[in-house]
């Protein structure tokens, strides 16, 4: 009997929940927020890009602005264009998010958060940021190496070329 009663209870205060939430001048919105694909990988010195899209049912007229948290506060340039867009019941709004991984970016990976804000309402969706090396480790390493046999080479073949020498006598 209780169970019954509080299920009944539940289930009228949930019918309240939209009145209670506009009286408190929270804004109630049926939306979606993605970000394609929800995962990049951008080498060091270059950038990558990600499509933010908003899809309204409820939008009431206004403006949703695009920002983006949770970078590490060196080593990265975001931008998302357009930033901002004026808003209409069921309309789709698409912005770029671009990355850039300066010089100063160390490989790494990590979740950063796009959040579209209205007024009273924000939604967030998490992308996953993957930083690689502009180029592989050996790649260095073998230019060195050959730089150093290019330089030592002339020194061997004079060695081999003065015996060859000595024993022709």
């Amino acid at each position: 009997m209780r169970l019954i009663l509080i299920a009944f209870a539940l289930a009228a205060l949930s019918s309240f929940a939209p009145a209670i939430a506009m009286s408190l001048g929270v804004q109630q919105v049926e939306s979606i927020l993605t970000v394609d694909p929800s995962s990049i990988v951008v080498k060091v010195g270059q950038s990558a890009r990600a499509n933010i899209t908003l899809m309204g049912s409820s939008l009431s007229r206004g403006v949703v602005c695009f920002n983006i948290e949770g970078f590490p506060t060196s080593g990265f340039v975001t931008s998302i264009d357009p930033k901002c867009w004026k808003t209409e019941p069921s309309r789709t709004s698409v912005s770029i998010l671009t990355v850039e991984a300066t010089p100063a970016a160390a490989p790494q990976s990590f979740t950063a958060l796009v959040v579209a804000n209205s007024g009273n309402w924000a939604e967030k969706v998490p992308i996953s940021i993957i930083v690689e090396p502009a180029m592989p480790a050996w790649i260095p390493w073998s230019i060195i190496l050959t730089f150093i046999l290019i330089l030592v080479s002339p020194l061997v073949v004079k060695k081999r070329k003065s015996k060859a020498r000595r024993r022709m006598r």
